[in-house]
């Protein structure tokens, strides 16, 4: 099949996140006050470092990624918040309990947090894929926005939380929040690195939103 005509749209692309800003204002966009709240992406697993999409369930750390949640976990132990909201996928909660290994706080999961459901194309290398297409019998790009929205909603709402997600999760918050997509001097080669913890602070005033790495 020719596939020369199509434009692939990534996760690293303005028009990705152009979509995801667009289906996050159309749906509310963050509607939960909040004084802040820290956001970590997973530990490192066989299929990020395999460049392979991954499945809904099956997919744990690799030893690089329980080292990187090792590694975070000090960075979060002395920062004001008061329990974990993690994705309940396996690589994102035992990135959470580790983290939490070092700071004493509850993880409470949550469904919402998940990454996208990427159907039939789990198990595919994520390299050459035409993103702009939804993936079969897996979500459009809409139903993420609108579930991930659901999900930090529902975490802000108990105060004080640290976030512990995927690098979808972060892209769509990103796009709610008028983020620039990448940054890489502050959130690695991609949208952020494995198991970075990062500060996300509201604006003050006419200000803007603060994504700030730990």
């Amino acid at each position: 099949m020719r596939t020369t005509n199509r434009i692939a749209t990534t996760m690293d692309t303005p028009e990705w996140h152009k979509k995801m800003a667009e289906f996050a204002g159309k749906h509310g966009g963050i509607t939960t006050p909040t004084k802040g709240f820290y956001f970590v992406r997973h530990g490192e697993t066989f299929y990020n470092d395999a460049q392979v999409i991954q499945p809904v369930m099956g997919s744990q750390l690799n030893a690089s990624g329980k080292a990187q949640a090792e590694k975070a976990g000090p960075k979060l132990k002395d920062r004001k918040f008061d329990a974990y909201y993690a994705s309940d996928q396996e690589r994102a909660w035992m990135t959470a309990q580790i983290i939490a290994s070092h700071c004493g706080r509850p993880v409470h999961p949550n469904p919402d947090l998940r990454e996208r459901d990427w159907g039939r194309w789990a198990g595919r290398s994520n390299i050459d894929l035409q993103w702009a297409e939804s993936p079969e019998r897996g979500e459009t790009l809409e139903e993420f926005v609108v579930r991930t929205l659901r999900g930090i909603n529902a975490a802000l709402e108990n105060g004080d939380v640290t976030v512990v997600a995927h690098g979808g999760t972060f892209a769509v918050l990103l796009a709610v929040i008028g983020h620039p997509l990448r940054r890489p001097e502050k959130y690695g080669a991609r949208v952020l690195d494995n198991a970075a913890p990062m500060h996300v602070t509201p604006p003050e005033g006419d200000g803007a939103w603060k994504v700030e790495a730990l």
